[in-house]
């Protein structure tokens, strides 16, 4: 694949920026330009462009914030200059019902166009934009190839290789992040899916756990759903590590198997290891949609249990209570006759912490 442009810079909030009028949807727009948006938060999936123009106009709140903002990954090309196009990831700032706040936004704009003005100049740090993580850039680099009608690169076929077994299980060292990316970002071509799917009972923990990472942004069949099923109960039963039930969980969370995903999850919460902060993390990041009613309730037990200095109880739950119809879910949760005593003790905690004006 070829390494695209891209500029990758820390977000810098102005307040005084000059209100330009425009979107980045209409800039792209009329530029005669394509443009594909991709949220990067929770997981990396395709942002509607009717949606993202209307957010852009303050017209809806963003759908899945993370962490009080909007992270975007915007891949823009010309149909009339193919293998040229340009990369940004932004981190937008996002108001208490999360909508846009334009500031930041429109000095990322002014900035936009200042080096469209005159690119061979050095025009220093863009206001607001950030550097993915590794895993998240390479199946984000998946997709933007994808969408460019390019072919897998030179990883992709090793990756392809690997999972089918015939260089060794335990051969894995070679194989790296872009290529199992591509393989799941590719999972309905050239029989990726059953590739993955007999691979699963097969793989050591580490490429394991990386492609189960990568499934976290697709939606996973029933076949491959059962064959993660009997993996993770051979896993359990081997001793399973805290960064193996977040990875189970992170790989199931968007099967389309509702059911049977929810009962894995209560049995990933019921698991000993599971009072571990990287499977509360994960739970409550990827696997939000299936956090109701008695799962919920779960959860919550096992976060107030694993946070005995109430150090991450608030700054999870509060992030919970950003995403559409979460808020409702959760206060019926802190409602609960059945709820225990160290639960309790968090939810006190936490809004003692509200009325003092802690909670962001």
């Amino acid at each position: 694949m070829r390494k695209p442009f891209a500029r990758l810079v820390k977000c810098r909030a102005s307040n005084q920026s000059q209100d330009l009028g425009v979107t980045i949807s209409e800039l792209v727009a009329t530029s005669g330009a394509q443009m594909r948006i991709f949220d990067m938060g929770r997981r990396v999936s395709k942002v509607n462009k009717a949606l993202f123009a209307e957010f852009e106009q303050l017209a809806r709140p963003y759908p899945t914030p993370y962490l009080r903002h909007a992270w975007l990954g915007i891949l823009s090309w010309h149909p009339k200059q193919p293998g040229q196009h340009s990369i940004w990831f932004l981190k937008l700032p996002l108001d208490e019902q999360n909508i846009l706040q334009p500031g930041p936004r429109d000095a990322f704009l002014q900035h936009w166009l200042r080096v469209a003005a005159a690119p061979e100049q050095d025009h220093g740090e863009a206001p607001c934009a950030y550097k993915p993580d590794g895993n998240r850039m390479a199946y984000f680099h998946a997709l933007a190839a994808k969408v460019l009608d390019q072919p897998g690169s030179q990883y992709y076929a090793t990756a392809r290789g690997y999972l089918s077994g015939d260089s060794g299980w335990d051969n894995w060292q070679g194989v790296g992040l872009q290529g199992l990316a591509e393989v799941v970002a590719r999972l309905e071509e050239e029989g990726n899916q059953v590739l993955v799917r007999d691979a699963m009972a097969h793989m050591p923990a580490v490429p394991r756990n990386v492609v189960l990472g990568f499934l976290e942004n697709v939606n996973v069949g029933h076949e491959l759903t059962v064959a993660i099923n009997d993996r993770l109960a051979t896993v359990v039963a081997e001793q399973a590590s805290a960064a193996d039930l977040a990875a189970f969980a992170r790989g199931l969370s968007q099967s389309t198997n509702v059911e049977q995903r929810r009962a894995l999850l209560l049995a990933i919460l019921a698991h000993p290891m599971a009072a571990d902060m990287e499977v509360m993390a994960s739970v409550s990041s990827r696997c939000w949609q299936d956090l109701e009613g008695d799962l919920l309730l779960q959860y919550l037990e096992r976060l107030a249990e694993t946070d005995q200095q109430g150090q991450a109880f608030m700054p999870l739950v509060s992030d919970l209570m950003t995403l559409p119809g979460k808020r409702e879910h959760i206060m019926a949760a802190f409602r609960h006759p059945k709820r225990t005593e160290r639960l309790s003790q968090a939810i006190g905690d936490l809004l003692s912490r509200v009325r003092q004006g802690g909670m962001q």
